[in-house]
């Protein structure tokens, strides 16, 4: 054995010991005073002489492969230890998989990784490359489920499926509180009111994207002190802020998660021409001591739940993931509980003075309401609830939209889309604009005729549709929905077209649905005069249903 191969064998003495080739290069320069090239060379033998291991094909940062003990192998654990210091993204990748139960989804794993949504510069690693070579080492695997792409350990994927479906649920509680949380942010000047972007339910893993990288959400401000600039001046718009969110609620928020973040700053920072500043907001309901520490040294701006909404929002948060697993969870449901938690939610929101802050979630409990009376009304029906249904335009672009129930009444053979509004009785939805969310047109001009396409290649059942509010109609909005519960082809067979607070009582004292009367009382409806039938006759905004 020549003295060099005795050399790097003492070297490589401990299975805890791993080398990339530009120190091992230096390493044998140092002790025997030869050139580089000759190094490599001692090196390439030696790997060939099967003495030591290499990585090869596979690299850890600047395109070098890692040396180790003829016996070791790159099980997770070696990798993390190289990749720390080599290629932290995917030392971070790692430890978020490990920390949630060994599934992510792709787009928390582009956050994590701060890798851009398209390559831009040759150095730097997208997701796809980082996961080929996590991949090539049996560690990890890619599955999808309901269109949603993600990254499980391979020591887990035998557990996969149930994985995925409770990773949604989590995944739909982070987005349920992005939109309170952005109006929060807007209610006390952090954020401008004017351009906001940000991820939400119906696609999860479809971030706000800005400058090639994912973001919860982005939005500006000129909030910065005191402003000397006049309102209408142009110069103060384009000193706005870039403010860039990351949000997370259904776990703590830790370290990967803060380098993940900067990494995504650092990028747009260093890429951008303008001189517009960042803020980076981070917002969480835990975090551990190292990420604290982190963001304060960076001078990042933390947003605690329990600061923000008080210290029964843990309460809360924790009864919203009971039910929507209630609701997912297979077998038999028992709809009282699910009643029972949605009543201990709302007057934890009313006993804290957050109800009125927290509508998007005040919403969404309407929604698991419902979901109790549509399972009455259609027992032994299917059920889907936020399914979104999507397709590609002949332009190439893809379109889809969610809906909150689709049912599939077998025993009367038809499709009911439902599409559920939990607004304060005071609130009036408007008839139009068909392409603005939260009016009539929307849902049955929109979304209920696209679904219609979509589910007549699946189905011969006919698609008809159900709009159910706790508020209430404007007057032009009512003699089109009256006109349109005369019609079959979109007119349940079991009920009404339209619902709004009123007619919902109605329906749920019929139904003998108490206790859910009682909670629509006590947080959305107040009942009031019932309005006259209006005349239907010379209605130009019936002409433009599209049933």
């Amino acid at each position: 054995m020549s003295r060099y191969e005795d050399y790097i064998l003492k070297i490589f003495s401990s299975e805890d010991v791993y080398k990339t080739g530009n120190e091992l290069n230096n390493m044998l320069q140092r002790e025997f005073g030869i050139t580089s090239p000759n190094s490599r060379k001692v090196i390439s033998r030696v790997c060939d002489k099967n003495l030591i291991r290499s990585s090869k094909p596979i690299t850890f940062g600047n395109g070098q492969y890692v040396y180790f003990k003829n016996s070791t192998n790159l099980n997770i654990n070696v990798v993390k230890k190289i990749t720390r210091e080599n290629r932290p993204p995917v030392y971070h990748l790692l430890n978020l998989l490990e920390s949630s139960e060994g599934i992510i989804s792709y787009y928390e794993g582009l956050k994590v990784t701060a890798s851009p949504i398209k390559k831009e510069k040759e150095k730097s690693s997208t997701l796809g490359e980082i996961l080929s070579m996590l991949i090539a080492l049996n560690l990890v695997e890619i599955t999808n489920d309901r269109g949603i792409t993600y990254i499980v350990l391979s020591k887990y994927k035998d557990d996969s499926l149930y994985l995925m479906k409770n990773h949604r649920r989590k995944m739909d509680l982070d987005c349920m509180f992005i939109p309170d949380i952005k109006n929060w942010l807007v209610k006390h000047n952090f954020i401008d009111n004017n351009y906001i972007v940000y991820r939400n339910k119906s696609l999860p893993t479809k971030g706000a994207e800005h400058n090639n990288y994912v973001w919860d959400a982005y939005a500006y401000t000129n909030t910065t002190g005191y402003n000397t600039l006049l309102e209408n001046n142009k110069e103060r718009d384009d000193k706005k802020t870039l403010v860039v969110l990351d949000i997370i609620v259904n776990r703590t928020y830790m370290s990967c998660d803060v380098q993940g973040f900067l990494r995504r700053v650092q990028a747009v920072r260093s890429s951008s021409k303008m001189t517009r500043k960042l803020l980076p907001i981070v917002v969480y309901q835990e975090i551990t001591s190292h990420a604290y520490s982190q963001l304060k040294k960076l001078g990042f701006i933390m947003l605690n739940l329990g600061t923000v909404y008080g210290a029964n929002i843990y309460p809360i948060i924790q009864s919203v993931k009971d039910i929507k697993s209630e609701i997912r969870s297979e077998g038999h449901l028992l709809s009282e509980e699910i009643i029972g938690n949605v009543e201990y939610t709302l007057s934890k929101m009313n006993d804290s003075g957050q109800i009125d802050n927290l509508g998007n979630l005040k919403g969404d409990l309407f929604e698991s309401l419902m979901y109790t009376v549509v399972k009455r009304l259609h027992n032994d029906s299917s059920i889907e609830q936020g399914k979104v249904l999507r397709r590609k335009n002949p332009d190439g672009s893809s379109e889809y939209y969610e809906y909150d129930l689709i049912v599939r009444d077998y025993r009367n053979e038809e499709i009911i889309i439902y599409e559920f509004k939990g607004y304060n009785s005071t609130k009036v939805i408007p008839l139009k604009p068909y392409d603005k969310p939260n009016t009539v047109k929307w849902f049955f001009n929109k979304t209920l005729p696209f679904a219609r396409e979509e589910l007549k290649k699946q189905s011969i059942f006919p698609v008809k549709g159900c709009y159910i509010t706790t508020a209430t109609f404007s007057e032009e909005a009512l003699k089109v929905l009256k006109n349109l519960n005369t019609h079959k082809n979109i007119k349940p067979e079991t009920h009404d077209v339209y619902y709004d607070g009123e007619k919902l009582i109605s329906l749920l004292t019929k139904l003998r649905e108490n206790h859910t009367i009682e909670i629509l009382k006590k947080y959305f409806i107040k009942l009031h005069k019932i309005q006259p039938e209006e005349n239907l006759d010379s209605l130009e905004d019936i002409e433009d249903c599209p049933f």
